[in-house]
């Protein structure tokens, strides 16, 4: 099955944005400031111990579990799996958009010019990697997107969450 343009995707991406923004979405449990600052206390006490924060659905269920086999932080602050997933989802994806917009696609333009760039890669290659590039970039977007509802709130944490999450962005208020 043919995927996506690369358009298409950032437009639904913007689609679902828009949705979110408008609040045509269904209840959540909200994301309280106790929960973002627990959250960015533990990542950052974590991260040196547990490596490199690589973001997709099981993050959350690893952190837990190398945490529990560890010290068992996480319980100790309160989560349980499924609280601590809630809330390390929803403060990721609320990190993500506090990242500024220019600066988020500054860098997202140099990743592919990096590949474009790349003098060991065949045309073939590149073409594929750009669309796996995209496919992510998109991917971020609807991240953002769905973040921007808690940016407000992690924002103040932000450059702490960069020093755990360690997105290459390097930057926040």
């Amino acid at each position: 099955m043919k995927q996506p343009s690369f358009f298409r995707r950032v437009l639904i991406a913007a689609i679902s944005g828009i949705g979110l923004a408008l609040g045509l979405t269904f209840p959540a449990k909200s994301l309280s400031p106790d929960e973002v600052e627990k959250v960015t206390l533990l990542m950052v006490s974590l991260a040196p111990e547990l490596g490199p924060f690589a973001w997709d659905e099981e993050e959350a269920d690893r952190i837990f579990e190398e945490d529990a086999n560890w010290n068992g932080e996480i319980a100790a602050a309160g989560f349980n799996r499924q609280e601590w997933k809630k809330a390390l989802d929803t403060t990721f994806r609320g990190y993500l958009a506090t990242i500024p917009t220019d600066v988020f696609s500054a860098r997202l333009t140099e990743a592919i010019k990096g590949f474009d760039d790349a003098p060991h890669l065949s045309s073939a290659q590149k073409a594929e990697l750009r669309s796996l590039i995209e496919e992510k970039i998109a991917e971020i977007q609807l991240l953002r997107a769905e973040g921007a509802r808690y940016a407000d709130l992690v924002r103040p944490h932000a450059a702490k969450l960069e020093t755990a999450f360690d997105t290459g962005f390097g930057i926040n208020q």
